[in-house]
């Protein structure tokens, strides 16, 4: 009794009921939505390896330990992507038939047939590009703990020596396949100090397939020689890398055709390729994320598409190319300064792929879509102004661009237009990789869809256009680097829109099952 009163005694504090916020709040500071609904404590947060996302702080196992833990985990990821493996062999070797069938039935009428084999030559060569697989996979698991600048920097280098090692593999000696087609050394000869005047009398009626001479008479309008190999092939497609073959030879680089000093000139149009890159990984890191672009470097380094970049005018479309693309996207970013002056110049890079391909132009539209995504309207128009720019200027200097087109077209019938279309996806099959696959089954997945729906829009253009009947294994290559984009995305898909967390596993075993893929592909097919 106190004053009267009774005593009041203090009760033991009672446990937090189930749902209550204080109570969990209180016991538990920092515990999440599900901890509020569930009453319980949240489990103190796994250590993860960035790599595999799987838990470093697993108990031990008896004679595994964080080995055993983790190959446990691991045995999923590697049967899913051994049933990829499987799908691909399957539907590869299905395509190889299809293809000797189509040849057979006499059907591909409207070019040369791209897959040309021969008895296979093992030299010492071939061991070349094996061991820079080898080093490449056994670095691509530290991909995401190098820093940025220095994973740009590798993967270019190992982008480089790639494709230098399967062009040292295709024989007969190691810097054979490192030459560029003699025919665009001849047709770049004969610019001579006028590449203005050679530009104007680009879309004029064509001798043996390179331009013929000019009416006035003026300087680089002259034929070459009759019976020039692959003239025709060369003048259906835009100038820009005949005049690269030309600019570089002014810088000292070129070499007379059938000559042996076009090794210089095969390198720096291999090292251009592989620029392309770093683009990709900082577009890939702008719009889907840094995770997953670094998990992307491996991927596009061992690409068997490098098969076709080595020593190769056209193959240089895909550094322009993949340049408007990241300064598109880039420039586009929430907080970017001068936004529009990047949509200028994104717009500027695609007008000038447009001199090297007809069809990657086409990629603007991923361009476009990631203007969508970012709610940046204003700047499609700033991109469409710098790209409509060169066009105003290849005018000007006397080429007309849909002409150059209206040349490239290829008339076949309907017949021989579907056995092309199924053989361009044998080609994409073969020189994407089992990779390919993988990307498929994710498209819907991934938040880089932009940069899928602008190389689709690319590889239509090109269909629609007559462009695809043979040879997409080069005018393709600069949309290839885009669909493995799609290989990253997570399975199964966040819950919340995109993912910025983290990415898809690193498909290690089908990366290297492309790479051994593109050594037996450049030992069997020929360089010729």
């Amino acid at each position: 009794m106190v004053n009267g009163r009774p005593a009041r005694t203090a009760s033991p504090p009672e446990p937090p009921i189930s749902g209550s916020p204080a109570g969990n709040r209180a016991q538990h500071p920092g515990a999440g939505a599900e901890g509020d609904r569930g009453g319980r404590p949240e489990p103190k947060p796994e250590k993860r390896d960035p790599m595999s996302m799987t838990d470093l702080d697993a108990p031990q196992r008896s004679g595994g330990g964080h080995l055993g833990r983790r190959s446990s985990l691991d045995r999923p990821v590697i049967r899913a992507q051994a049933v990829d493996l499987g799908f691909w062999c399957a539907t590869a070797a299905a395509g190889l038939l299809l293809a000797a069938l189509l040849r057979r039935a006499d059907l591909l009428e409207a070019t040369s047939f791209p897959l040309v084999w021969r008895t296979p030559r093992l030299g010492p060569s071939v061991l070349l590009p094996v061991l820079v697989a080898s080093i490449t996979l056994a670095l691509a698991r530290r991909s995401t703990r190098v820093r940025w600048p220095v994973l740009l920097l590798l993967g270019f280098v190992g982008s480089l020596l790639w494709s230098v090692a399967l062009a040292t593999a295709a024989g007969p000696d190691l810097s054979s396949g490192l030459h560029p087609p003699p025919a665009y050394l001849a047709v770049a000869d004969t610019v001579d100090d006028d590449p203005l005047a050679y530009l104007a009398h680009w879309t004029t009626p064509f001798l043996d397939g390179s331009p013929s001479t000019a009416a006035d008479g003026s300087a680089g309008a002259a034929a070459p020689a009759a019976g020039m190999p692959a003239a025709e092939q060369v003048a259906r497609q835009p100038p820009g890398p005949v005049l690269l073959v030309w600019l570089l030879g002014r810088l000292g680089l070129g070499a007379a055709p059938g000559g042996g000093g076009g090794l210089a000139l095969g390198l720096v149009l291999t090292a251009l390729a592989a620029a392309s890159v770093p683009l990709i990984a900082v577009a890939v890191r702008s719009l889907c994320h840094e995770t997953a672009a670094r998990r992307a470097v491996p991927v596009l380094v061992l690409t068997p598409w490098a098969l076709w970049a080595a020593a190769s005018p056209r193959a240089v479309t895909v550094l322009p190319a993949a340049a408007a693309l990241a300064v598109g996207v880039v420039g586009c970013e929430p907080g970017r300064r001068w936004r529009l002056l990047w949509a200028l110049l994104s717009g500027l890079l695609l007008g000038i792929t447009s001199l090297f391909d007809y069809g990657a132009v086409w990629l603007g539209v991923g361009v476009a879509a990631a203007y969508f995504v970012r709610r940046r309207p204003l700047m499609n128009v700033f991109t469409g102004l710098g790209a409509l720019l060169p066009f105003w200027l290849y005018f000007a200097w006397g080429f007309s661009w849909p002409d150059g087109l209206a040349q490239a077209r290829a008339d076949v019938g309907l017949g021989t237009a579907l056995a092309w279309l199924a053989l361009d996806a044998v080609v994409v099959l073969l020189a994407g990789g089992p990779v390919v696959i993988r990307a498929l089954r994710r498209i819907r997945l991934t938040p880089g869809w932009p940069f899928l729906v602008g190389a689709g829009a690319a590889a239509l253009f090109s269909l629609c256009a007559g462009l695809a009947w043979g040879g997409v294994e080069q005018t393709w290559l600069p949309l290839a680097p885009w669909l493995a984009v799609a290989a990253l995305a997570p399975r199964p898909r966040p819950d919340g829109p995109g993912d910025t967390v983290r990415a898809g596993d690193l498909p290690l075993l089908l990366i290297g099952a492309g790479a051994l893929g593109a050594v037996a592909l450049r030992v069997l097919l020929s360089s010729g």
